[in-house]
């Protein structure tokens, strides 16, 4: 086909489409139609990062502050790391009109009912009719680590396999109906890393992002070579890292060693190009979900780079987003009556298609 001129007469640019390719030379024309599927993010094709898959097996639940309808383990095996078996308390209303996982900080490993006010929100929209399903990674179920323990040091994006696999566990019980998603900090994190690597916007009708999410760039958050600025809700003057106690605590754990505690204590670049592929908007992440509302919330007692972080995020999202800010809600939203009040009301006015 040397020297033949190539036409593309019709190329859809999103969703799925008939590309029709044709080949045109002297004395013979060549017509090669064809079809395939394309899943576009905001500027170009984007293949996605593979789901895993779940056992579940139903397990009695522990006692707690509020009453479940069931609970499952889910032993989560997903490509390339380590099976993980993350727990799932569920409450339900009789005729329930959708689902909202919900989704503690840190390493995830404890119920969102834990937080001082986190029963008031899951409280609030079971009353509303929704279906409450408190994802943990750990306790009260088991000595669990975490989401990013045990990832075979592959690090955070890959780590998110887990979390972005339940949610659609969960999707796929709904039998149709709306699921919607909160989580705070790193719970966060969990969410917009589905959403931007797992397909999660395909399914989500809603995601309301508490305090993050708080390593959206994983090469600011470690590295720490990003200039102080005022954060939106707090007005602190602050950068974008983590700082040394936190990348310990959650970043370091999905990798090999202390990668990014080393590169806090000396903003060492050395692996900042695998720490941006981590990131929520790494080069190739999806930015575009057009079936999913998304609202960004923050505390005014933050003075953590969570804002500055989750306000990246936010600006990248090519669909308009909402964001708002408690004022006197510390980086654990729920640990306040009208952050939790607040969560729970965002849930319900958007939880629905």
């Amino acid at each position: 086909m040397l020297g033949q001129r190539l036409e593309c007469r019709n190329l859809c640019v999103s969703g799925f489409g008939l590309l029709e390719l044709e080949f045109s030379g002297r004395g013979n024309d060549l017509k090669l139609i064809l079809i395939a599927f394309f899943l576009f993010s905001s500027v170009a094709a984007v293949a996605q990062d593979h789901l895993g898959t779940i056992k579940a097996l139903q397990v009695d639940c522990p006692a707690g502050r509020l009453e479940a309808t069931r609970c499952y383990a889910l032993e989560i095996s997903c490509p390339d790391i380590p099976d993980y078996t993350a727990y799932v308390k569920i409450i339900s209303p009789s005729r329930p009109q959708g689902a909202i996982i919900f989704t503690t900080g840190g390493n995830g490993n404890y119920l969102y009912e834990k937080y001082e006010y986190g029963g008031v929100a899951v409280q609030e929209v079971v009353s509303s009719g929704y279906t409450a399903v408190q994802l943990t990674f750990g306790a009260p179920f088991s000595n669990g680590p975490g989401w990013q323990h045990y990832a075979g040091g592959k690090g955070v994006r890959a780590a998110s396999c887990r979390y972005a696999t339940v949610a659609h566990w969960v999707y796929e019980q709904g039998a149709g109906r709306p699921l919607c998603a909160t989580g705070n900090s790193a719970g966060g994190q969990n969410i917009s890393e589905g959403l931007a690597h797992y397909g999660l916007g395909d399914y989500l009708t809603f995601a309301e992002i508490t305090s993050g999410p708080p390593f959206n760039r994983v090469d600011y958050a470690c590295i720490d070579n990003v200039p102080p600025a005022t954060e939106y809700c707090s007005g602190s003057d602050v950068g974008m890292g983590v700082g040394l106690g936190n990348a310990t605590d959650f970043i370091d754990p999905a990798y090999p060693g202390p990668w990014c505690s080393s590169a806090a204590q000396n903003h060492s670049t050395l692996r900042e190009q695998l720490f941006l592929s981590d990131s929520v908007t790494s080069p190739d992440a999806v930015l575009s979900y057009p079936n999913t509302k998304i609202r960004f919330l923050f505390g005014g007692q933050d003075t953590t780079s969570a804002i500055r972080q989750g306000m990246n995020y936010q600006s990248r999202i090519v669909q308009r987003t909402t964001y708002g800010c408690v004022q006197d809600a510390p980086h654990s939203l729920p640990t306040v009556l009208d952050g939790a009040q607040t969560i729970a009301a965002d849930l319900v006015a958007n939880c629905h298609k």
